[in-house]
């Protein structure tokens, strides 16, 4: 018969006690399974948290768990060297690389899944002769309600629609949406619930896992409000004056409409017949409302209405720059190699400056306004192209916000549009990592002896300015070039 005695249990209210407050006896066991932590170091909730880890790492109920666990690991750290190991294998003939692209396919699907299951998986472990102490508010317990009754709320409330509420946690409570998490009702606290890209059109469903915060959900006001595709083409249409289509696919081009879908990135409106219906896609409704103040309503001279649909569409194809990687069949971003170049002497990081672009033997230079990485309004990198130099020189990594989300949707559409990769391009995101690029990145713009002036550049056009606070920066970020350079920075 086991002689494991539960620390929780033995704990059991003692949590919100300095060390010197408590028993002889249990002072004792503090000191014998604690070791170097500090108990009086420790909140309440994060004292309870430690020895819930000690009695699952002890526990004989755990032992089968935690040898699942750690063959999961193992298994883990063995696809990632198979990765490795066939993305340096040569494939002299088309069979051979297309075995080749086919296996990395495979070990890559069964990573992301694993990583998902290991982001979802309860690591703690309650003795179930145990109780848990309760914990004030202040030490960051919270109600969480379900899916089902948040819509209910909100409906009621605001009118939404479970797509507009996908929106939201797509955005994230950072940028004016909601947080959504997982299993609240195992977890204190519960991981939080992100999309992952690529996984398919449904985005609905992934919804009905999630929980939110009771207060959130109460006290909630939306930064911006969104329709579907839908929606949209409800809203504008019977209209004589407008070719419907043409009209969106235009708003789209000029960069005052962006489609959006939570897992799949873009939709058909902007990335071609193989993406989501037109009518899942996602819209700010201020862009909308914008767009009928300004244009009254989409009254466009004829001059205006698009003759070859969508000009991002057009760009890339035979006789463009990229022309060459687009008719490449089936190409993948692991085959790819980028290098950031200066053709020029003149300073800036704008329209002067090139990416040089390997795939296959075949390499081309392009200006980085070919690929939409300039802001056009004064030629200097827009926030898709900061994001790709700062990925070049391994700068600082992103952390995971709807604005964030949203530059790199643009960045593999940029992928998707001018070099015809239409699989994502980047690792899945992780924590304290980021989204790794699959492809190669290099910075080697200018000579050593320019080195000095390109530093200086640098701290003008930072990557750091790109991206959102909250992360470990290098450097202060430069909030007022952020403000006048990024389109996505707030007024």
């Amino acid at each position: 018969m086991s002689d494991f005695v539960s620390l929780t249990g033995a704990l059991e209210g003692y949590f919100d006690k300095q060390l010197a407050e408590l028993p002889d006896e249990v002072r004792q066991r503090i000191k014998q399974d604690f070791g170097p932590i500090s108990w009086d170091g420790m909140n309440p909730d994060q004292r309870c948290r430690v020895t819930l880890q000690v009695d699952y790492q002890r526990a004989p109920a755990t032992e089968g768990d935690r040898k699942f666990w750690g063959d999961f690991f193992s298994h883990m750290d063995r696809i990632k060297k198979d990765i490795e190991t066939w993305k340096a294998v040569s494939a002299p003939t088309a069979s051979d690389l297309e075995k080749k692209e086919a296996r990395l396919t495979e070990l890559r699907r069964e990573l992301a899944a694993m990583e998902q299951k290991d982001r979802k998986a309860r690591s703690d472990y309650l003795d179930p002769r145990s109780k848990r102490p309760e914990t004030s508010p202040a030490s960051g317990r919270h109600d969480y309600i379900a899916y089902p009754k948040a819509l209910k709320l909100l409906s009621d409330r605001l009118k939404t629609t479970p797509e507009e509420i996908a929106a939201w946690v797509l955005m994230g409570q950072n940028d004016g949406g909601l947080n959504a998490y997982l299993n609240a009702n195992e977890l204190e606290p519960p991981p939080r619930f992100f999309f992952y890209y690529y996984t398919g059109g449904d985005y609905l469903s992934p919804l009905m896992a999630c929980w939110f915060l009771a207060d959130d959900i109460a006290n909630f006001q939306p930064a911006d409000r969104y329709i579907t595709g839908k929606e949209l083409i409800e809203r504008w249409s019977g209209q004589p004056s407008i070719q419907l289509e043409a009209f969106i696919r235009a708003k789209i081009a000029e960069e005052r409409l962006m489609d959006f879908h939570p897992t799949m990135g873009g939709t058909q409106w902007s990335e071609g017949e193989d993406c989501p219906a037109k009518e899942t896609a996602l819209f700010a409704l201020s862009h909308v409302e914008a767009i009928e103040a300004e244009d009254e309503t989409g009254k466009v001279k004829p001059s205006e209405t698009p003759q070859t649909g969508d000009k991002r569409l057009d760009q890339g194809t035979s006789g463009k720059p990229c022309g060459v990687f687009i008719a490449m069949k089936g190409l993948t971003a692991d085959e790819v190699s980028i290098t950031f170049v200066r053709d020029k002497a003149e300073s800036g990081l704008g329209a002067n400056n090139m990416l040089e672009i390997s795939a296959r033997g075949e390499t081309r230079r392009v200006a980085l306004a070919t690929l939409d990485l300039v802001d056009r309004r004064n030629g200097a990198l827009n926030s898709q192209g900061a994001i790709l130099l700062g990925m070049a020189q391994k700068k600082t990594k992103m952390m995971h916000t709807g604005r964030n989300a949203k530059k790199l949707t643009r960045l593999r559409r940029v992928f998707r549009i001018h070099l015809g990769i239409n699989a994502d391009p980047f690792d899945p995101y992780r924590k304290g990592v980021g989204w790794e690029p699959l492809f190669k990145i290099y910075d080697k713009r200018g000579a050593a002896d320019e080195r000095a002036k390109r530093e200086a550049e640098l701290r003008t056009y930072s990557y750091n300015d790109q991206i959102d606070p909250g992360l470990d920066s290098e450097s202060e970020l430069g909030a007022d070039w952020l403000k006048e350079n990024d389109p996505d920075a707030p007024a």
